[in-house]
């Protein structure tokens, strides 16, 4: 819940202060403990308020990354929506057939073509043609969902700067950004996250890893963070 105070200087030299109360209903979908750690691995943030939560029944769930952790795929898929994921380090999974989540092993980036993973080659898509692929170029997505390892920054770029108007037809995006020791890199993920501010997007949740961090200037900061955009003009 965020509040605020909204003061105005009426007739007579009179001020009156309104107190401004924001409620954001936000749920957790998913959830697998790491092995030997108490850290939730897979789970998101949903925005459940009118008009931007997913209906269930017509709701579209695009996921990117999920590293064989389909907690979340499956809690959305079960919640009424259709669930398009991509990953380009695993196979499909057998446990997935019935469960109206549709697979792809391509992997979300700035440019299509190869990319080098850890030392592998894999196959990256730009978002547009992710939905020219999957044929919902002109829908709108009700989450997107990215936990790409350091690719956000490519995909980010390509969007705010060569796919913009992709971002329209987004109501959430619930991403795991990773900000690590590089201050250029640092500045250049502020800076995107900024961008995508001042396009109506509002952040609704920030969650910093609880077991996973290290030092920068002096300071223990967390190795990433679980953020949740709302798209204000569905509002």
């Amino acid at each position: 819940m965020t509040s605020f105070t909204n003061t105005r200087l009426l007739r007579g030299g009179i001020r009156r202060t309104l107190l401004v109360i924001l409620v954001t209903l936000v749920e957790m979908f998913g959830a697998q403990p790491n092995e030997g750690t108490t850290f939730l691995d897979g789970v998101k943030a949903v925005c459940l308020d009118d008009k931007v939560s997913p209906t269930p029944g017509s709701c579209i769930v695009l996921s990117f990354g999920m590293g064989n952790e389909w907690s979340f795929e499956e809690a959305m898929a079960e919640y009424g929506c259709k669930v398009y994921a991509f990953d380009p380090t695993i196979r499909q999974p057998d446990s997935l057939s019935g469960h109206g989540i549709h697979f792809r092993p391509l992997g979300l980036g700035g440019v299509t073509g190869v990319a080098s993973f850890h030392g592998t080659e894999i196959q990256v898509c730009t978002y547009r043609d992710i939905l020219k692929l999957i044929d919902l170029e002109k829908s709108v997505i009700d989450y997107l969902r990215i936990d790409i390892e350091g690719f956000e920054v490519d995909f980010f770029h390509n969007v705010l700067n060569d796919d913009v108007e992709l971002l329209a037809n987004i109501k959430q995006i619930g991403m795991e950004i990773h900000p690590l020791a590089s201050e250029t890199l640092r500045d250049l993920m502020w800076s995107q996250i900024r961008q995508l501010r001042s396009l109506h997007f509002s952040q609704v949740s920030s969650l910093p890893s609880m077991g996973w961090t290290y030092t920068f200037e002096n300071k223990t900061v967390s190795q990433f963070y679980e953020m949740l955009w709302v798209n204000e003009k569905f509002r």
